[in-house]
């Protein structure tokens, strides 16, 4: 997953928090937006380090971005999987959409999985001593 791949997940993503905006109005649960406020900074805060690196980036810091997001998508599935749960009792929620949001939630975990892997083996070799 390279450059258009993350640019899509973004856009992914970005769809995601507006169907949830939308789920949320559905079944009458107002949208606090402070604490949108609240978890735009703390994403905001995050990106920010005390590793000696203020100029550049950590060598660490793509693979600690790519677990930060999996963990992300990993809470947002289990949200998906608590509401689909509910949508079989509950007529404001539609199965087929939450379905739709499930599937989309474990690609993105696949595609993830397979960043972090091929990030830490970047990022390990990078930091690995010289042979003789």
């Amino acid at each position: 997953m390279e450059a258009k791949g993350l640019a899509d997940l973004a856009r992914q993503v970005d769809e995601d928090r507006a169907a949830l905006a939308q789920i949320m109005s559905d079944v009458d649960v107002p949208i606090s937006r402070s604490k949108v406020a609240m978890g735009w900074l703390a994403e905001k805060a995050g990106r920010l380090k005390p590793n000696g690196q203020v100029l550049s980036r950590s060598p660490l810091g793509d693979l600690l971005e790519t677990e930060a997001m999996l963990l992300g998508v990993e809470g947002k599935a289990a949200c998906w999987q608590t509401l689909r749960g509910l949508a079989d009792h509950d007529e404001r929620l539609s199965t087929a959409h939450l379905d739709a949001l499930l599937e989309r939630a474990a690609r993105q975990i696949a595609d993830l999985k397979t960043l972090r892997t091929t990030t830490a083996a970047r990022t390990l070799r990078s930091r690995a001593p010289a042979q003789r």
